[in-house]
């Protein structure tokens, strides 16, 4: 709770309100079994109806004082509640959009959406009822224990005997129920991946008849979150008997001790009422306490699994916002990687330069360390060794938001939002006019916009879910485009198109913008023939670089894939 209320800041007055609350809720409680205790004693007493009525006038005061303080703690602590989730849910937006790319590596947005969702729901139980209920019920059974401690200390004794031996046996049974729940938090967590995987991967699932191995990936996923639900159901049902025993085992005290003092005219009827009275709300809180504090540690697990998001390690900030020259847009030297986790370098020892206005492509087999080059460009992450610079300055002197700015990336996974045509183009730059919009979007390729029903207002779907892999990159394509950006960075950006669809794409990106400086990877070398510079990868290092006539004539590894290539070309055709 410590770190929540320092994420809360000065909300906090809202939930110690809601705490006041609860504590005069408990007092009044208290106080109304003694006004109770008292107008009955008076009753069979048959004293006057002036003492009578003062203590009734007494009673509905402080039942008054009790409901409003009721009603203004549930609205204190609904407003805190809500407004913490607020603020917990754009720290933690703000700090996943800018997480390392390596702390986001391993992450999977399954877990991270069941975080936002599931874990949010018992975080919320947690400030809004769960705590303080525990403050009330606590402070509620403390206060009557004192008031029939000095009322009747023999009574009161005899009533609370078995009291902490049974709290003992609920804390006892409460301590694994935080890391139960947590696993079980967890394994739903996984279940929600498995689903989520199965949902955006329906088409590829269907198509290699995978439909046995997901089910079975499912079925195994839920069967663990299932198992490790029931064993925190059982320890919750051991948790509700104890809660059970700790509320009538004082009933059973009270009416046989209480009785018998009353009958030997040794308490007053009215006094035996209001231990009555006072059991009730002694046992009550007692027999929910083991229930409470298992939703508690279910809370409090939720709520570290939450908190977790806004620990995620974040980019740098801060540096140069300008560049040092352009005389060479960009320039790797001696530059060494290794991914965090493998033993293998990703790339060894790489030096290249791109001038201003080059085309340059990366080629080479998978694995060879040419998407890495993009990485290291973009400032995802920083080389173990050798230093890369864009225009001349050192990409980890630079602010990184404003390198950024200078460059437009396309992925071969494009990426869409949930909107229009034109609006995911538009999220290139957010001043794009319509015209821009279309000039974007005509360099791409993307004619086949002006074939929809609303053209560039027509909806894409969930990731672009209605659109094929090829008109998705082009979108993309456009959305680079419109940013304006003196370097654009394309890795296979195009790998969806057909090889003549693909050509054309690249040939109306020299022809619109001559100026800009274009690095591309690309696996289909017909696609780059005209590039100014070829860098061959090969197993993190560039084995060879030049022309694409000067490659193929030097029989190197480049001629080697070309060749391999052209013959996989003649055997489709």
């Amino acid at each position: 709770m410590k770190r929540l209320f320092q994420e809360a800041g000065a909300l906090t007055w809202l939930f110690v309100g809601a705490v006041a609350c609860a504590v005069v809720v408990s007092v009044s409680t208290v106080a109304f079994a003694d006004i109770f205790g008292r107008a009955l004693s008076l009753v069979v007493a048959g004293s006057g109806l002036v003492a009578l009525r003062q203590v009734i006038v007494v009673g509905v005061a402080i039942s008054v004082a009790s409901v409003a303080c009721t009603f203004l703690g549930k609205l204190l602590a609904g407003h805190f509640s809500e407004r913490l989730q607020r603020i917990l849910r754009d720290r933690a937006i703000e700090r996943l959009a800018h997480a390392t790319a390596a702390a986001m590596h391993g992450e999977h947005s399954g877990d991270i959406q069941s975080r936002f969702s599931s874990d949010m729901l018992f975080l919320e139980q947690l400030v809004r009822t769960d705590s303080l209920q525990f403050v009330s019920q606590a402070l509620t059974a403390l206060l009557a224990a004192a008031y029939m401690l000095s009322r009747n200390w023999l009574l009161t004794v005899a009533s609370i005997a078995p009291t902490p031996i049974l709290l003992l046996v609920a804390s006892f049974l409460t301590r694994p129920l935080g890391p139960l729940m947590t696993a079980a938090q967890e394994a739903l967590a996984q279940a929600s991946v498995v689903t989520q995987e199965a949902v955006s991967g329906a088409e590829v699932i269907r198509a290699m008849n995978m439909t046995t191995t997901v089910s079975l990936r499912h079925e195994h996923a839920l069967s663990s979150w299932q198992e490790r639900s029931t064993t925190a159901a059982n320890q919750v049902a051991k948790l509700y008997s104890t809660g059970m025993t700790l509320a009538v085992m004082p009933f059973i005290i009270v009416l046989s001790v209480g009785g018998y003092l009353a009958l030997a005219h040794r308490i007053e009827i009215g006094l035996l009422f209001s231990f009555v009275l006072l059991v009730n709300y002694l046992s009550f809180p007692l027999q929910e306490m083991p229930r409470l504090l298992g939703r508690i540690r279910s809370g409090s697990a939720a709520a570290h699994r939450v908190l977790e998001l806004l620990d995620v390690p974040v980019e740098r900030t801060g540096g140069a916002r300008g560049p040092a020259s352009a005389d060479d847009v960009l320039t790797l030297e001696d530059v060494s990687f290794s991914y965090s986790g493998t033993a293998e370098p990703a790339l060894k020892d790489i030096s290249l330069t791109v001038k201003q206005g080059q085309k340059v492509a990366l080629v080479g087999t998978s694995g060879s360390g040419k998407s890495t080059v993009l990485r290291l460009i973009t400032g995802d992450y920083t080389p173990n060794a050798g230093t890369v610079r864009v225009n001349g300055l050192s990409v980890q002197d630079w602010d990184l938001s404003a390198l950024r700015a200078t460059i437009a990336v396309v992925d071969q996974e494009a990426f869409l939002f949930g909107d229009s045509v034109a609006d995911n183009v538009r999220t290139g730059r957010l001043d794009a006019t319509q015209v821009q919009i279309a000039e974007a979007l005509d360099v791409a390729a993307a004619d086949f916009v002006g074939e929809m029903t609303q053209h560039e207002d027509t909806l894409v779907g969930d990731t672009g879910g209605r659109l094929s892999g090829g008109q998705r990159q082009r979108i993309a394509l456009a959305r680079a485009l419109v940013k304006d950006a003196p370097l654009i960075i394309l890795d296979e950006a195009t790998s969806a198109l057909d090889n003549e669809l693909e050509r054309r794409v690249y040939a109306r990106l020299v022809e619109h913008y001559p100026d800009k400086t274009v690095v591309a990877v690309a696996h289909r070398l017909t696609t780059v023939q005209d590039a100014d510079m070829i860098y061959v990868f090969d197993n993190g290092r560039v084995v060879e670089q030049g022309t694409h006539a000067s490659l193929l004539a030097a029989g190197g590894r480049y001629a080697l894939l070309w060749e391999l290539q052209q013959a996989q070309e003649s055997d489709r055709g």
